[in-house]
């Protein structure tokens, strides 16, 4: 015989104020789930971004990132040879803009040096993340190995930026 609310002679009968209880936890961690389901999708007010997005991951980097304008670098896969812009760095990483889509499909670590700026040391880096918008492709990457002149460009950036 399967139970009833009503069904007073059923032999699995339950306290009324028990299976309020039951019910009221069920919905208070259908509510949880759902706003944890979907916290993912809400917008942030301060700039319009996803939470969760780049606005946030900022706060979880681990070294600062200064930010240039017109550093233009040159980016090899081993293959193919591109010019980039480095929109950031910090002391274990950089932001690279403007590549084209076709660099890098396959390759785990990148090269990247300078013709125009000496102070700037050959660099092998490992890519973590990637967008493509119109103006091509953007990554950040590790710096694999970070000799130290590359700590002295940084350092030498940083000061020239805040003076």
């Amino acid at each position: 015989m399967a139970f009833l609310p009503g069904n007073n002679n059923s032999r699995h009968t339950v306290p009324q104020s028990l299976l309020k209880r039951l019910v009221q936890a069920v919905r208070q961690r259908r509510v949880l789930f759902a706003e944890a389901l979907f916290s993912r999708f809400e917008i942030n007010g301060d700039n319009g971004a996803p939470a969760g997005t780049a606005s946030q991951e900022i706060e979880k980097r681990r070294h600062p990132r200064i930010g240039l304008t017109n550093t233009s670098v040159n980016v090899t896969d081993g293959c193919m040879c591109a010019t980039a812009y480095l929109a950031n760095i910090s002391p274990s990483g950089l932001c690279l803009c403007n590549l084209p889509e076709q660099l890098y499909r396959s390759a785990s670590h990148l090269t990247i040096f300078s013709s125009d700026n000496p102070g700037l040391p050959v660099l092998q880096i490992q890519p973590r993340w990637e967008q493509t918008g119109w103006n091509g492709k953007t990554i950040g990457a590790a710096v694999v190995n970070a000799p130290r002149t590359w700590r002295l460009f940084f350092l030498r950036t940083a000061s020239q930026l805040e003076a």
